[in-house]
């Protein structure tokens, strides 16, 4: 059992009902006219808030601004060219409030993956802060070109560069309780493929075969723990600890979304804060996946996305 005191991370300071964003050639910083794709979702933003219920009455919290539009006509291979590409965040008005450069992923670790991790940061005023996956998605007989996905998180209010000096990773598990009442009736320990739950993602400088640390990411599995478990009476939190120390750094509550589809189709974003002086912002997003006959419980995925400080130089 961890109790543990949180520090609150403000979202809803810069209100909307939501973003849209495109990809464009060139950097965030010197863009290019050569290509400009446009995300496309079925909803009326590319990435709208993310609502949740408190458990306390009717009340609901804004937790972040989420999203997962495609990218059509922009193949993920395109990451691995010569070629620079940037994802900007744009307002109703068509206005830039955050973007971020799309770098090559680490070859190494990452480059069968299929996975591209952005920073994105605020542009002018803006306080959005905030990380996307872009994602190579299963391929459609009638595409020529092979279907990519941008799932995007931000934070509205975050303090940008307040994120923890760069460590191996750190580890996770699934506490019964909240952060700051925690139960020990249960925990769920997460199990990931790489030596800890979240791990930095490197990825190339632009003009550099220097590897830059863009976040912390990490794709785990949780035995035993079902997410509709979480959406009854019982109060389950995610706790991040640091892999070296096993202290804990971060926490978030596992809220029930206020949009029924969202529950019904097994997501569930959790708002990651820091834990007394520890400096962890970032988003975790639990998705229940398919069944394995031979499991009792529907399997469930947690993807953990940490800030990293800026990446500077581009």
């Amino acid at each position: 059992m961890v109790a543990v005191a949180t520090v609150p991370l403000i979202v809803t300071a810069q209100e909307a009902d939501g973003f849209d964003g495109y990809i464009q050639s060139g950097t965030c910083a010197a863009p290019t006219d050569a290509l400009r794709v446009s995300l496309d979702d079925e909803t009326d933003h590319d990435i709208e808030p993310y609502v949740a219920r408190t458990g306390t009455g009717d009340e609901t919290v804004v937790l972040g601004y989420a999203g997962a539009p495609g990218a059509p006509g922009f193949g993920f291979s395109a990451i691995y060219t010569d070629e620079q590409f940037s994802l900007v965040i744009a307002d109703a008005d068509g206005n830039a409030v955050a973007c971020g450069d799309i770098l090559q992923p680490d070859v190494d670790r990452f480059g069968e993956a299929g996975i591209a991790v952005v920073q994105l940061l605020p542009v002018g005023d803006a306080d959005l802060q905030g990380v996307a996956i872009v994602e190579r998605a299963p391929l459609e007989r009638e595409l020529d070109v092979t279907p990519t996905r941008v799932r995007v998180l931000l934070a509205s209010g975050a303090e940008i560069g307040a994120a923890p000096e760069t460590t191996a990773g750190f580890d996770g598990f699934i506490q019964g309780g909240t952060c700051e009442a925690p139960a020990d009736r249960v925990r769920a320990q997460l199990e990931g493929d790489s030596d800890h739950d979240v791990e930095p993602f490197p990825a190339q400088a632009p003009g550099s075969s220097e590897l830059v640390n863009v976040a912390y990411y990490g794709s785990a599995g949780v035995p035993g723990f079902g997410l509709a478990t979480a959406y009854t009476d019982e109060v389950f939190s995610l706790v991040v600890t640091d892999a070296d120390s096993a202290d804990p750094t971060g926490c978030g509550d596992i809220l029930e979304p206020d949009d029924d589809h969202l529950a019904e189709a097994g997501l569930a974003l959790v708002q990651l804060q820091g834990v007394d002086d520890a400096s962890v912002q970032g988003f975790a997003l639990i998705e229940r996946i398919a069944m394995e006959r031979e499991l009792d419980v529907t399997p469930t995925r947690v993807r953990i996305i940490v800030f990293a400080p800026p990446v500077t130089g581009s």
